[in-house]
């Protein structure tokens, strides 16, 4: 029994895909991967794997281009066609696609090991824990199993899958998990509805131990030419005491550069500091909005101004890069509270603030009260999956506030610049306001906050 990945290259390694692969390598199945961006022949190179699954893991914005693609494929190809990730988490319904013959919710490991040994095995698969299952046209819906406790049991994510492209295995910096899940209920984010979706099957939030983190990393580093990590935990420093202790032994054993996504009201001056020591050299953190009710009521971000701005302060006084992550275009926004959020940044000194325009997810708390509010007709294929381009939502100045953000990060970076954008954001100059948020985003990415490098875009297969 084969089973094949596809996915589309967007600058980070696929590593919920790369801890499948490994978990189904371990057990003695065949597992294989393509990447669409580098392959000049994808047919031909399916019909040289043979798979008997292709298994896709999709985002919202995704669904429309890889519903299209299994669609082409199955004209060409037999196969069991699986899709899991956040949007067949949320939106379950995606069983009902033309093509789709199972989708899988949450954790996938166990649920995928159970679906290839029923198939080759020829036994019955309507009855499989996270999957949702089509027969003959029927749909069979299946509870979620228990979450995964011990992390450590699982292998390694499967780098060896992504080294038949050049650009994965060159690329100079690696991702890393130390843990899953998050407690907190930000109105926006998957993560309120994927702990109501698990209640009662499993702690949410569990970190791997220290010692198979810092394990993983050596091996990358004796494996690959790396000049940094980046730690893609939802909220890294969730338990203070394992941070420090993880950062007194990353300074001992692999000393370089890194990078982390930390929640601004869970540091002090003494988790700062020791990150420092260790090597952290960029945090990218969310204010999401500067307006006090939009952040905390409509939102539920639950964090003050001060925390954030004494946060800022600490990373800023350590050498630390702040990227600092916003919304506009939120439910209930006004114009001026778009400025809010742009004058908070400048408050805040980060070293790069970029903004992204709001898209109501399925299932997420905020695409509801969109809804319920008369801003969003519940339209998912209206949603942008690259969160840069248009809103989704009826709003008053909304063609306003699209333009602010794509000049936000140029605002922010040049305060005086602000009365001249004010005038801007009232003419449709798109296209000329689109490249500026390109280019200044590169500019700081590349040469400021590093987490991508010139090399990586002249890569490839």
């Amino acid at each position: 029994m084969k089973i094949l990945f596809i996915s589309k290259f967007e600058y980070y390694e696929p590593l919920g895909t790369m801890y499948l692969s490994a978990f189904l390598k371990q057990r003695g199945i065949d597992c294989h991967y393509l990447d669409i961006k580098f392959e000049k022949d994808l047919a031909r190179e399916i019909r040289r794997i043979s798979p008997d699954i292709i298994a896709y893991s999709i985002t919202t914005g995704q669904s429309k281009f890889y519903r299209q693609l299994n669609i082409d494929l199955k004209k060409q190809f037999r196969f069991f066609a699986v899709f899991g990730g956040p949007h067949c988490t949320f939106f379950p319904e995606y069983i009902h696609e033309e093509g789709v013959d199972a989708i899988c919710r949450g954790e996938g490991e166990y649920a995928l090991l159970d679906l290839v040994t029923a198939l080759e095995q020829k036994k019955d698969i309507t009855k499989i824990d996270n999957l949702w299952v089509k027969v003959d046209g029927k749909v069979y819906k299946n509870e979620v199993r228990n979450l995964i406790e011990d992390l450590d049991a699982l292998p390694f994510p499967d780098r060896e899958m992504l080294d038949n492209y050049r650009h994965f295995k060159k690329m100079p910096r690696k991702t890393v998990m130390t843990g899953r899940g998050c407690p907190f209920k930000c109105t926006y984010c998957f993560n309120h509805s994927y702990n109501k979706l698990y209640r009662g099957k499993g702690k949410v939030v569990r970190k791997r131990s220290i010692e198979n983190v810092i394990e993983e990393l050596k091996y990358l580093l004796r494996t690959y030419k790396l000049r940094r990590f980046q730690f893609w935990d939802d909220t890294f420093n969730i338990d203070y005491r394992w941070t420090m202790d993880f950062c007194e032994a990353y300074r001992k054993e692999i000393n370089i550069p890194f990078s982390i996504t930390p929640r601004v009201n869970l540091v002090d001056e003494e988790m700062v500091r020791a990150l420092k020591n260790a090597g952290c050299v960029t945090i990218g953190t969310s204010v999401e909005s500067g307006n006090e009710y939009l952040r905390n009521k409509v939102l539920k971000r639950n964090i003050s101004e001060k925390q954030t701005i004494d946060a800022c302060d600490l990373f800023n006084k350590y050498g630390i890069h702040i990227l600092m992550g916003n919304m506009l275009g939120l439910p209930d926004e006004t114009l001026e509270m778009a400025f809010e959020t742009l004058n908070f940044n400048i408050r805040c000194k980060p070293t790069y603030a970029w903004a992204s325009i709001f898209q109501p997810f399925p299932r997420t708390e905020l695409s509801n009260y969109s809804i319920e509010k008369g801003y969003f007709d519940g339209n998912l294929e209206t949603l942008d999956g690259s969160f840069y381009k248009k809103s989704a939502l009826k709003l008053k100045d909304i063609e306003k506030i699209e333009r602010l953000h794509h000049l936000f990060s140029v605002a922010v970076a040049f305060p005086w610049l602000i009365p001249l954008i004010k005038v801007l954001i009232r003419l449709p100059l798109n296209r000329l306001y689109r490249v500026v948020f390109v280019l200044h985003k590169s500019w700081c990415y590349f040469t400021k906050l590093k987490y991508i490098e010139f090399s990586e875009i002249f890569i490839r297969r």
